[in-house]
């Protein structure tokens, strides 16, 4: 099992930015709390695999979501800065048809640095449709307050998971 991520470190233009999963809940909001996960897992995993050697630019990086919710999308800007600055596409079709479906497309992913490229799935398990029921009818707030507690028990329990698992358990990953 891999460490646990704490931050994610990107340079720009005047020096390292380092960014926690505190950082994108703040940003994001705490709606947000399972896609700032996701992302921080996505990305640890990507520069290790892309940047080995030093913490990426921003400038350098692209991104391709198979799944465009909010969190996903405000975790991508944060981290990147592609959505403001055109390195970010959306394309709910993109991926092979066995990474697991989310509310609109799939929970696919491409990280590209600076002329290297990976495909990321989610592994199967992570979103049930249970837990993807819980999201229909709670993220907008809806329920009464023992369905949203719930549902916030679900969230944290999927957040251990993500964060917890080791990085060949969560994704399966290939070079493009």
């Amino acid at each position: 099992m891999s460490v646990p991520v704490q931050f994610l470190t990107v340079r720009d233009q005047d020096g390292l930015v380092a960014i926690g999963r505190d950082d994108l809940v703040r940003y994001a909001g705490p709606a947000q709390i399972v896609a700032s996960a996701l992302c921080l897992r996505l990305f640890d995993r990507a520069f290790r695999d892309l940047s080995p050697d030093k913490p990426p630019h921003r400038d350098d990086i692209r991104v391709l979501v198979a799944f465009p919710g909010d969190g996903i999308l405000d975790c991508v800007e944060m981290i990147t800065r592609a959505r403001t600055r055109g390195r970010l596409t959306i394309d709910v079709g993109a991926g092979p048809a066995e990474a697991p479906p989310a509310l609109v497309g799939r929970f696919y992913f491409e990280i590209a640095i600076a002329g290297r490229r990976h495909g990321y799935r989610l592994a199967d398990g992570f979103f049930t449709p249970a837990f993807v029921e819980l999201v229909k009818r709670h993220q907008d707030g809806g329920g009464t307050p023992a369905e949203r507690e719930e549902y916030q028990r679900a969230k944290h329990d999927l957040i251990g998971r993500l964060l917890g698992a080791a990085d060949e358990a969560l994704f399966v990953a290939c070079e493009i």
